[in-house]
């Protein structure tokens, strides 16, 4: 069952209770790791600009800090995950306790913006590459129009010149040397035009270089988020636990409806223990 749980039995009221505490802490905690500071950046027009980030690496040693005061608890380590610019960083822990199975969910959502350094190279190589593809427009228009008339020749040679494109298609379909012939004499006249290759290479180059000088910027929001508005792909912070009726632990089955009002005080008071000892682990986590 996933918490708060929505009863109204002493067992629910302690737990979401104690889940309160861990939702207040959490965004507390982590704040500061996700604090937004100005940074220069460009844009693709050249423009410089100040935008907001923060850096996902506070984040990973938020959670690292928060896996090590978690005593008792199964970690998975931390872990990100990415899907077009929209990032998640997060860990995941499980415990049992008696007979019960809680399992939680600390994350933090939020987007990687591409933007370039501040940098007056990023400027120079837009105007390199502008004007190559100028050049390169120029150059290929003329080496096109002697390869058609290279073509057209050797066509007129074997007799072609006057044939309809789709009989001329299946005519190279089927004739495997005249498609060699005529792809050897396009090769021919393209030779002749070494320059054009040239500035594909430097192209190349150029955009390699540019794409070096390319940087992210993270945005996110410091407020929580449930589980719902996190696979909707909201920014925030967003926790969450499930507890669960352990009925075999050598099957490891488990139930996750079961009947709050019966169990013992005793039992709640220990799943409570144990969710407000994540709740102090927060608060040691951020000071540690």
């Amino acid at each position: 069952m996933r918490i708060p749980l929505k009863g109204s039995d002493h067992f629910c009221s302690q737990v979401n209770a104690a889940f309160e505490k861990i939702q207040q802490g959490y965004l507390e905690s982590v704040k500061p790791a996700i604090e937004m500071r100005k940074a220069s950046a460009m844009l693709g027009d050249g423009t410089v600009t100040q935008a907001d980030t923060f850096d996902p690496q506070n984040v990973q040693n938020f959670y690292q800090r928060l896996e090590n005061q978690l005593e008792g608890w199964m970690k998975t380590g931390i872990s990100r995950s990415n899907t077009d610019d929209l990032h998640r960083l997060f860990c995941q822990f499980n415990k049992d306790v008696g007979k019960y199975y809680i399992s939680g969910y600390f994350g933090v959502q939020f987007h990687a913006l591409p933007y370039y350094k501040a940098d007056r190279r990023v400027v120079e190589i837009q105007k390199e590459l502008a004007k190559i593809a100028e050049g390169a427009t120029t150059i290929f228009s003329d080496m096109t129009g002697k390869v058609d008339k290279a073509l057209h020749d050797e066509l007129a040679r074997r007799g072609f010149a006057d044939m309809e494109f789709q009989e001329l298609f299946t005519k190279m379909f089927e004739d495997e040397a005249l498609a060699g012939d005529l792809d050897r004499k396009a090769k021919a006249v393209e030779g002749q035009f070494p320059e054009f290759q040239d500035m594909g290479e430097k192209k190349n180059r150029l955009f390699a270089e540019l794409n070096d000088l390319m940087i992210e910027l993270y945005q996110t929001a410091p407020a929580g988020i449930d589980y719902n508005r996190l696979m909707q792909g909201e920014e925030g912070v967003c926790t969450y636990f499930d507890i669960e009726l352990i009925k075999n632990r050598k099957t490891s089955k488990r139930e996750a409806v079961f009947e709050t009002k019966k169990i013992p005080q005793d039992d709640a008071d220990r799943v409570t223990a144990e969710l407000e000892a994540v709740a102090d682990a927060l608060r040691k986590a951020r000071k540690a």
